[in-house]
């Protein structure tokens, strides 16, 4: 990088020379045998600033650093296609992505010709550098430095962005796991200028190339809000396909996490409908495994309240799976969530699934709550069909005398209607002598006898 950098100084020095040995050619009108000798000195310092020009190319900057196509595809795991003509550079441009990269380095190595305006800059060998070049890395992991990096970042000057990120893309996830240096990748995603959408696509790259990295980094504290912000800045279509085609192998990792989760929803509401229902299958797959886990139970609602009618797969799944999550201690309230959206075709179908269960169910420490829910939220036809059931069970009295059962009871009492209703009150009632005296039927008697008609 320094012989590099020389090579623009020296280059740059050469020009300014050039224009001083003409002005003194033409001042000190010399002989013609002086002429020849200082016209031969000016044309070998032309011909070296051309070969330097010539041979200089800006690898000093991140763009230089992004992984090519091939690179890209060898990485993404075969996600890319060597068909570049197919593939713009994802921004709506007939352009191909190489090219596109080819004129963003083009227009990035027309900066190196014009000194930074940024106050703090030094003057050494003819060239600009700023006092933090080289300790990037070490200031965002200072409190206050980090602030003056994120300044600088907020300035909007390309160059300085690009030097930011030729340090740091080594470092990006210890950066993001850091208490301060995950401001700093932070404001390189929310950055409105000074950085390109394909600097912004090299550095969402280099994030998850590493798949456990990168899930350490979605299950950190301060390493989710980063990636959560990095997803709501990625524009590139193609670019968050190659996240999800990375996270797809830790979705159910990622779920169970308290950290990990907020990703997963975060993907659920901001990607399209195509990637979305991506998720959403793979959470139908393993609906089980992070139903019945103390988070991922929690994260399992939150994605079906947000991906609306993509969620029937999930839902089926759910639904197969009643008799399961119904009795653990956290399916039973994704179960709960499924039944409280009151669709009809789908508590009618979970009833199906539960028939013949619900007076074990209903003596349940979790499944008594599931049992309630569908007399409560089921339409009058669905809730005569539990209650039916349930008078007709042999174990009926103990349902009654049951500490959670006597709660299905009661509930069954205030939800249903005119005969039914009737009928019920008197089969209880028959079991006064059991019930009058026992500290959970005498409860459901009480209530029977309020409810006769």
């Amino acid at each position: 990088m320094g012989d590099k950098r020389s090579t623009v100084s020296s280059a740059a020095a050469a020009k300014f020379k050039f224009g001083i040995m003409e002005e003194q050619f033409r001042a000190l009108q010399l002989q013609p045998s002086q002429i020849n000798g200082v016209f031969q000195q000016v044309m070998e310092e032309r011909f070296n600033i051309e070969r330097n020009i010539h041979q200089y190319n800006d690898s000093n900057y991140f763009i230089n650093s992004a992984p090519s196509m091939e690179e890209s595809s060898s990485t993404m795991r075969g996600v890319y296609t060597s068909h570049r003509n197919i593939w713009s550079n994802g921004y709506g441009s007939s352009l191909p992505y190489e090219d596109y990269r080819m004129m963003e380095m083009a227009s990035m190595g027309a900066l190196t010709v014009t000194p930074p305006r940024m106050f703090g800059y030094l003057h050494h060998n003819n060239f600009f550098q700023p006092p933090w070049r080289g300790w990037v890395v070490l200031m965002a992991t200072d409190c206050l430095e980090c602030q003056y990096l994120q300044a600088i970042i907020e300035e909007g000057d390309p160059r300085s962005v690009a030097m930011i990120l030729s340090e740091i893309k080594n470092n990006l996830h210890e950066l993001m796991k850091h208490q301060f240096g995950n401001y700093l990748i932070q404001k390189l995603f929310e950055a409105k200028k000074g950085i390109t959408n394909i600097q912004i696509d090299s550095i969402v790259y280099l994030i998850i190339s590493d798949v456990q990295k990168f899930s350490d980094v979605c299950k950190n504290n301060h390493g989710t809000r980063v990636v959560q912000i990095m997803l709501e800045n990625v524009r590139c279509p193609f670019t968050k396909y190659a996240v999800l085609h990375m996270m797809k192998s830790i979705i159910v990792e990622l779920m169970n996490n308290v950290n990990g989760g907020y990703v997963i929803i975060q993907c659920v509401k901001i990607f399209p409908p195509t990637l979305k229902k991506v998720i959403m299958d793979e959470l139908a797959k393993n609906c089980v495994d992070i139903a019945t886990h103390k988070i991922g139970c929690s994260v399992v609602q939150t994605c079906l309240l947000e991906s609306g009618i993509l969620a029937i797969d999930l839902i089926t799944s759910i639904i197969s799976n009643a008799t399961l999550l119904a009795e653990d201690p956290y399916g039973n309230y994704v179960v709960q969530f499924v039944i409280k959206m009151k669709f009809p075709l789908v508590n009618k179908r979970m009833i199906a699934e539960l028939r013949g269960k619900f007076a074990g169910l209903s003596m349940n420490k979790h499944g008594s709550n599931v049992v309630e829910d569908l007399l409560r939220c089921s339409n009058q036809d669905d809730v005569h069909a539990i209650v039916k059931e349930l008078m007709r069970s042999t174990n009926f009295l103990e349902v009654i005398q049951d500490p959670f059962g006597n709660y299905v009871v009661q509930r069954a009492l205030k939800c249903t209607q005119g005969y039914l209703r009737r009928k019920l009150s008197f089969l209880i009632r028959s079991y006064r002598r059991e019930l009058q005296y026992h500290p959970h039927g005498k409860l459901v008697f009480d209530n029977a006898k309020s409810k006769r008609r």
